[in-house]
């Protein structure tokens, strides 16, 4: 599991278009925006660990909202619509087996605890892996998350524009730099029995 610190505004980018940025922290509750990949519109996401196993989760411009014992499902709103313009928000409490299903093919749900820390599960169609986000620390002024992508790269957004332009402006001279080989500075590999590893 890799482990950042973010910022108010500061993203994390996962292979295959997936960008989660940290908006804010409040009352033990970090609010994240999901978008890229497949998911449509974006997600507003409020998560609020309860306990090590239980989170309350909050998603963000509800159009309609079915819940049931194992599954909720949350159709959500497109900018503009009037539940985003209120700030409107769906609240329900997530244990180890329910999902809430979010949109189109976004995953939501609670995963095995990472060394006590809480963690929240993005998966489904939109996201096409299993990505694991551990709530380790939440401040007003950055939160610490731990991020587990099996197969997928993780990149602090900003190296992740850079290196774009670095590959674009190699283009413009007719030099091409191939971003998909190994880069062991930007994306070390972790053994299962190595401790967790801070970026920051």
């Amino acid at each position: 599991m890799l482990v950042l610190n973010r910022r108010p505004g500061e993203s994390i980018y996962v292979e295959g278009d997936i960008d989660i940025s940290f908006l804010r922290a409040t009352h033990q509750t970090v609010w994240l925006r999901i978008a890229g990949g497949r998911i449509s519109p974006s997600v507003l996401l409020g998560a609020t660990a309860l306990s090590a196993e239980e989170l309350r989760l909050e998603v963000g411009a509800p159009l309609r909202a079915w819940v049931d014992d194992h599954e909720v499902r949350i159709e959500v709103a497109s900018r503009g619509h009037l539940s985003v313009a209120n700030h409107a928000t769906f609240s329900f409490l997530c244990r180890p087996g329910q999902v809430a299903k979010v949109g189109e093919g976004l995953e939501l749900g609670v995963g095995p605890t990472e060394r006590g820390h809480p963690c929240l599960t993005l998966g489904g169609e939109a996201v096409g892996a299993q990505l694991r986000l551990a709530l380790i620390r939440l401040a007003r002024s950055c939160v610490r998350l731990g991020i587990d992508a099996p197969g997928l790269r993780v990149y602090r957004k900003e190296l992740w524009e850079a290196l774009v332009a670095a590959n674009m402006a190699a283009a413009g001279a007719g030099t091409e730099v191939d971003l998909g080989g190994d880069h062991p500075r930007v994306n070390r590999p972790r053994c299962d029995d190595e401790p967790l590893r801070a970026a920051f």
